[in-house]
């Protein structure tokens, strides 16, 4: 009897010592996680603004224990990503025209777009495009031009007054291009541009010049 219970303990101690040695093995291994966020779109962004393409959170939590009622191991993570665009526009043409002293383009009567609607319109009514395209002066912007020249020239600003000359007569109508270049060869007889600033000591323009470059342009 005494044999019989000492093998039963020796064969609990066994087996309990074997299943403690493979609780006490075991492991737990987290394996690395990646992720990637990307967009694709167009927005309207205004010169000097900002605004949010988008953005992604995530959040992970996990546990791991070990043995019989051993320890136990908790753990998380958070995470956030998002994209924005921050915008500012270079105008290299509005540059060099106050470089040179000259107006803004927006201000030389550039045409305006026409709408959808009005693109339908002169479609089914030809009538409305003669009845537009006649309200228009193809030669505002050279007019403006002229005008800006021969105030410029009167300031003293000759090597302004000369560049918008020159402009002005590429963007005139040959009739009103011919006479604005007779006023530009009157008061810059050289027709080389000066180097500095130099106070116009006589009366080169007159006033037959500035009727004929203002008035419109005949049909």
């Amino acid at each position: 009897m005494k044999n019989q219970l000492r093998t039963a303990a020796l064969s609990g101690a066994t087996l309990v010592f074997g299943f403690g040695g493979i609780a006490c093995g075991q492991t737990t291994v987290q394996l690395p996680s990646f992720s990637q966020f990307s967009y694709s779109g167009s927005v309207l962004v205004p010169t000097g603004g900002s605004t949010s393409l988008g953005s992604i959170s995530r959040s992970s939590s996990g546990s791991s224990s070990r043995g019989f009622g051993g320890g136990r191991a908790f753990g998380g993570a958070m995470s956030h990503a998002g994209a924005s665009a921050h915008v500012t526009i270079i105008d290299n043409d509005a540059i060099d025209r106050q470089i040179r002293g000259l107006p803004p383009k927006d201000t030389v009567g550039s045409l305006p777009q026409s709408s959808t609607a009005a693109n339908r319109s002169a479609v089914t009514n030809p009538s409305a495009v003669t009845k537009r395209t006649t309200t228009i002066d193809p030669d505002a912007e050279g007019k403006i031009l002229v005008r800006f020249a021969r105030k410029q020239y009167l300031a003293g600003k000759q090597a302004s007054s000369f560049d918008a000359y020159q402009l002005a007569i590429e963007s005139l109508s040959p009739r009103l291009a011919a006479l604005a270049k007779a006023e530009f060869q009157r008061v810059f007889p050289s027709q080389q541009r000066p180097s500095k600033f130099v106070v116009a000591d006589r009366p080169a323009i007159k006033a037959t010049d500035q009727i004929a470059i203002n008035d419109k342009p005949q049909n």
